[in-house]
């Protein structure tokens, strides 16, 4: 209990500096699956970048514990992860990597979940590293598909969650799992869907319906139509390209779509009015995993 006590004290003396940036915006968002394959991952790295695009600062946190693959996805190589940072005292300046257009991304790999086994010198290194982030208006946590406790944390964590799906049966069920799981924690808040690969826009409409109607009967969850993305010959060769299609094929449909979902994050962000610093955002993450 004493050594508890002590590392509150420490945290709460570290949060208090007088160099913590002032508070503004700082959104975090999860974006989750059922299963894996539905391309969660491709979308959070072409909306980060469309984001980035539209002036706001862009941070994604890679916290895949099995399939960690923001990096091979843009064709970075990182030389360190959370996982150094947290057990072997790498500055977590040296595990952020720069993407596209100036997007942060940090590999998380299994190092989200040594939070929970910080001492007090490496809860203060980390608070210090965290709180140097400058300028960070949006997070974006790309989680495991399924049910695990990393993605329920991560949850606890963000302000939303955005499920990804796509028009097959198995992934539409996949995500009513977890939408299932997510109500019986008490965790169903604010559940924006995306529907991707659709062949059209009735398509993913009928999707969500669909969706929705299920949650809404057997669970008393309501989820809000956040968009789709159109399937789109494009994504797969940039996928092979190791580029992001929104900036290799700007003019396609998949990238219109992103734009379309960016523009109504910005749009849903203004309404919220959440006032959030990154102190705050660090408090949050300690309170979670700490």
């Amino acid at each position: 209990m004493d050594q508890a006590e002590r590392l509150r004290d420490l945290v709460k003396e570290k949060l208090n500096i007088s160099k913590t940036p002032p508070k503004h915006n700082v959104d975090i968002y999860s974006i989750a699956s059922g299963k894996g394959g539905v391309g969660k991952t491709n979308i959070v790295i072409n909306l980060a970048i469309a984001l980035q695009q539209r002036g706001k600062k862009v941070l994604i946190i890679d916290a895949d514990l099995g399939l960690a693959n923001v990096d091979v996805i843009l064709g970075l190589l990182p030389k360190y992860t959370l996982y150094d940072v947290l057990v072997r005292g790498r500055p977590l300046e040296e595990a952020i990597l720069t993407g596209p257009h100036g997007i942060k991304i940090l590999p998380g790999g299994s190092g989200v979940m040594e939070l929970a086994n910080l001492d007090m010198d490496q809860h203060k290194s980390l608070a210090e590293d965290f709180l140097a982030f400058k300028d960070i208006d949006i997070i974006l946590i790309d989680t495991g598909a399924g049910i695990s406790k990393n993605l329920l944390s991560f949850i606890t964590f963000s302000h939303e969650l955005i499920m990804v799906t796509n028009p097959e049966p198995t992934a539409i069920t996949d995500a009513y799992s977890v939408i299932k799981v997510l109500a019986q924690f008490k965790l169903e808040r604010n559940i924006k869907l995306i529907v991707n690969r659709s062949s059209s826009q009735e398509s993913a409409k009928a999707t969500f319906e669909k969706l929705n109607k299920t949650s809404d009967n057997f669970l008393q969850v309501k989820l809000e139509d956040f968009g789709y993305i159109l399937d789109d010959t494009k994504v797969a060769q940039a996928v092979m390209a190791q580029e992001p299609f929104y900036l290799l094929y700007p003019n396609s449909n998949a990238s219109k779509c992103i734009d379309q979902l960016a523009d109504k994050l910005i749009g849903a962000r203004e309404k919220s009015r959440r006032l959030t610093s990154i102190k705050d955002v660090y408090k949050r993450l300690l309170k979670v995993f700490g």
